[in-house]
């Protein structure tokens, strides 16, 4: 059994709205009471609360406050192990060594929802097509609230636990589902041995030269986006147009985000299902997407264009495409081979000698001076780590000679190919 994540848009009414508005307040006072107790008990006593301590006093607090007893014994305790994580995730952070924030209350505005950590307290029904009941609560405090939305993996997945989710003042349902192997299964239609680059200029370029045009998604909306940011600026903080222009604004990024994620959803399915073999390069979003402005000591330069440049490399959603094509290559059978970049440097790499060619971000042809191989920079990058993909190690095996051992490395030209200090220095 495997499990995977389906989210149905809900479709309340205007009391089920209410009762959802409610419950989200509620859940969001006894997360910010349990983080007043974890603060109260370390600063007056020096006292550790855990989580078990806090669940404990759960049957008291409902005795006390009967509304909670409607939100289900379970979800309660989801919303505690909630703050338990984030306690844990700072411990983490600080015995790292890092710089961690520590958990903060929460405003019930921006409280994202709740959830349910187990099958008790709801159901879902499925009625055919899309359409898609949702049942939570008990007794008498059910909800029936409509939803939208399939999976493709059959009558065999059942659901194991549900996040309800509150985004742009919409509602929507996370589903956690046991899914059989058998019915995970994607069927690969082709077998052939690609490698892919992934940019800027072009989304996804291949090693025999095709191209998938990059939408810019954020390019497309940016006059639109600035025109409704500068009009909501006009307006008194907290009026009601000033929300009313907020409330469009998110609406806007939510509909950036859709179209970016039904483009990738649909790329990589169509990759992993035509290829056995697929071969990219290691990609750290956050790093490469770095603001270049520096220190007041050490200023930054050209900082208006990589800010630009990072809107560009974020707005592709290169980390979301190698996450699908991580699971979705799994499940159609295609072995996935992620380059070294460190080690490779495939931008920078001749795929004909092997030697490094260093080479700005300006430039866009590969023009080997050792070989004369001459090609596009990104299907030069892309056949790099396809070759890396088919021999062992870093690509050695594929040179046609081999190099010596200890040689000088060319001067580094941009910040692509970092320099390395002289061993005398």
């Amino acid at each position: 059994m495997q499990r995977r994540k389906v989210t149905l848009k809900l479709y309340p009414n205007a009391a089920q709205m209410a009762r959802l508005e409610a419950w989200t307040r509620l859940h969001c006072e006894l997360y910010n009471a349990a983080l007043e107790e974890r603060i109260d008990a370390w600063r007056k006593a020096g006292k550790h609360v855990s989580y078990y301590d806090q669940q404990n006093v759960l049957p008291q607090i409902k005795a006390d406050r009967p509304e909670f007893n409607e939100l289900g014994s379970h979800a309660l305790q989801q919303t505690l192990r909630r703050l338990d994580l984030a306690f844990q995730a700072f411990f983490r952070r600080v015995q790292a060594g890092q710089t961690p924030g520590f958990p903060r209350f929460k405003a019930a505005k921006r409280f994202s929802g709740f959830a349910y950590p187990d099958p008790s307290g709801w159901k879902l029904m499925q009625h055919g097509g899309r359409g898609a009941t949702l049942r939570i609560g008990s007794g008498e405090a059910a909800m029936s609230i409509r939803a939208r939305g399939r999976h493709r993996f059959g009558p065999d997945a059942k659901p194991n636990d549900i996040t309800l989710t509150r985004r742009g003042g919409q509602w929507f349902v996370s589903v956690t589902l046991r899914v059989p192997d058998a019915a995970c299964a994607r069927q690969r239609t082709e077998e052939q041995r690609r490698g892919v680059d992934f940019g800027v200029t072009d989304w996804a370029t291949f090693d025999d030269g095709q191209t998938i045009a990059n939408p810019r998604w954020v390019r497309e909306e940016l006059p639109h986006l600035a025109a409704l940011q500068r009009e909501r600026a006009r307006k008194r903080n907290g009026s009601l147009r000033f929300k009313r222009l907020g409330r469009r604004i998110a609406k806007l990024h939510d509909r950036i985000g859709n179209l970016r994620r039904d483009f990738v959803h649909k790329e990589t399915t169509r990759m992993v299902q035509q290829c056995a073999v697929l071969a990219t390069e290691q990609l750290a979003p956050k790093t490469m997407s770095r603001s270049a402005r520096g220190t007041v000591e050490t200023p930054g330069r050209r900082v208006r264009q990589k800010s630009g440049l990072n809107r560009e490399m974020l707005s592709a959603a290169f980390g979301m495409a190698h996450q699908m094509l991580a699971y979705k290559a799994e499940e159609a059978g295609t072995r996935l081979h992620l380059s070294n970049t460190r080690q490779l440097k495939p931008s920078q790499r001749c795929s004909a000698c092997w030697e490094i060619v260093p080479k700005t971000l300006a430039q866009r042809e590969h023009a080997c001076p050792h070989c004369g191989h001459v090609m596009q920079r990104d299907q030069n990058s892309a056949l790099v780590v396809l070759i890396d993909a088919n021999t062992p190690g870093t690509g050695v095996a594929a040179r046609p000679k081999p190099l010596p051992r200890q040689r000088g490395k060319s001067r580094s030209l941009t910040r692509e190919t970092p320099t390395t200090a002289p061993s005398g220095a």
